[in-house]
């Protein structure tokens, strides 16, 4: 039995708890009611904008070719000629540096532009070249632009009678190692040699790209790097035969994503080409677009053909990709005339087009999707037929787009919501586009056997105000 003092000692505890609870209780009552000091802080930021670094684009370079000047050693990559190459700022400060890539193989050499960093300015380039001889005839015209970490090239082929080159300029003072993974109609496509690919800094490494990819119909080219960035850019030629179809220098598309815009697409010369696509070696003269679905599901899609001829109507295609192989799109009874294009998607996708042109000589263009350009932005022109600048206005309401040479002279334009427009510019030329909405725009040229095409593409936004969190 317990003694009496530990009953006590026990009784003694549970008063003691007793008044502690009661105690808490008013306590915490008490607290409820009085007001309390209230602490209140943001996140912590700054906002810093940093020193403008110097802009720089590179401008691929000449046409090149399989052979030496005298038509021999098939082994050997030579340049051919010498492009056109057009380049400004938008603003006297802006006086730019022009230097040679170290191109070994090259008579004239790729070119790096470089303007100051300055805020508000804009630099812009662009190059072309007409040739015409026993292998090479036709058009090309490319941008100058940024070199990346990542890009993809949708254009090309490697069958009988097409060379597909692509160009890895590194405009860095670091070297680039870089990676090429190339898909096709039937997939990916294993390529020993593509992977680790050395490009020393300040200069330009070429491979055919049918020494990775023999006889593929559709390439698609991802190209990554790391150390310097690159430019990644594609020449392909085209010989029927022994009739030389075509040349054209194109630049990176857009990355993956689920809706793209090209503009500018010329659809010409549909009765010619439709008699001569059962011709041997004649398939490739129609209009096409080129899709990839990079993911792991089908994409199924929207295309609308937006006509740049007043009063026409908008054509739509719903279209079908499977996942991991590249698909060509024939682009039939379209009429003749310029078009934007628009695809969306429900998943990302790669995108690109090809057209040809056949009265008065034979060439072909490559289209890329491009970005949506800022309400201020430039451009330049350099040598060919007709040079247009091709705009779409998706937005819901009209823009006025004014077009002010860098030698003087204005064009105001209005294009309407959701239309697309071309607006006649001339050669050689920078030019400086301002609009009261957003557009998506390319440059393009056409005339008796020449086209070609590029798109003006915003510049990096590495040196924008960035907001920093502790």
């Amino acid at each position: 039995m317990a003694s009496k003092n530990a009953i006590a000692e026990a009784g003694m505890r549970l008063l003691i708890g007793a008044a502690v609870s009661t105690l808490t209780v008013v306590t915490v009552g008490a607290a409820a009611v009085l007001p309390l000091p209230h602490l209140a802080a943001g996140v912590p930021s700054v906002t810093v904008s940093p020193v403008a670094s110097d802009q720089k684009r590179v401008c691929p370079g000449p046409l090149i070719r399989l052979s030496d000047d005298a038509g021999q050693d098939a082994a050997q990559v030579t340049s051919v000629g010498t492009p056109t190459v057009v380049y400004g700022t938008n603003g006297s400060a802006g006086k730019v540096v022009s230097s040679n890539l170290a191109a070994p193989d090259n008579t004239s050499f790729p070119q790096l532009l470089t303007a100051p960093g300055s805020d508000g300015l804009l630099l812009a380039g662009s190059q072309s070249q007409q040739v015409s001889t026993s292998e090479l005839v036709g058009l090309a015209a490319a941008a100058c632009e940024e070199a990346t970490t990542n890009s993809w090239l949708v254009a090309g082929a490697t069958t009988t009678g097409r060379t597909s080159f692509v160009l890895l300029s590194n405009p860095t003072e670091v070297a680039s190692t870089v990676s090429l993974t190339i898909y096709g109609e039937n997939g990916i496509i294993s390529t020993p040699g593509a992977t680790g690919i050395f490009v020393p800094p300040l200069s330009q490494q070429v491979f055919s790209l049918a020494g990775f990819a023999p006889n593929v119909v559709s390439p698609v080219v991802e190209v990554t790097s790391t150390g310097g960035n690159i430019l990644a850019s594609l020449q392909q030629t085209v010989v029927r035969g022994l009739e030389p179809g075509g040349v054209e220098m194109t630049g990176p598309t857009t990355g993956p994503g689920t809706k793209h815009t090209i503009t500018g697409l010329e659809i010409v010369s549909t009765t010619t080409i439709a008699e001569r696509l059962s011709r041997e070696g004649g398939k490739d003269l129609q209009a096409i677009l080129r899709v990839f679905v990079p993911g792991a599901e089908a994409a199924s899609m929207a295309v609308t053909l937006k006509s740049e001829t007043a009063g026409t109507v908008d054509r739509t295609l719903n279209l079908g990709a499977l996942p991991g192989v590249v698909t060509e799109f024939p682009l039939y009874d379209i009429a003749n005339g310029s078009y934007s294009v628009t695809i969306s998607s429900d998943q990302p996708i790669v995108i690109g087009a090809r057209s040809s042109v056949v009265t008065g000589g034979v060439d072909f263009a490559w289209y890329n999707a491009g970005d949506t350009m800022n309400h201020n932005f430039l451009f330049t022109t350099s040598t060919g037929p007709n040079p247009t600048l091709h705009v779409l206005n998706d937005q819901s309401s009209d823009a006025t787009v004014t077009v002010t040479s860098r030698a003087g002279g204005s064009l105001v334009v209005k294009v309407l919501a959701h239309t697309a427009a071309g607006i006649p510019v001339l050669p050689n030329t920078v030019y400086e586009a301002t609009s009261t909405t957003v557009l998506t725009a390319s440059v393009g040229y056409l005339g008796d056997g020449l086209l070609s095409s590029y798109s003006i593409d915003a510049p990096s936004p590495l040196a924008s105000p960035i907001t920093i969190y502790p």
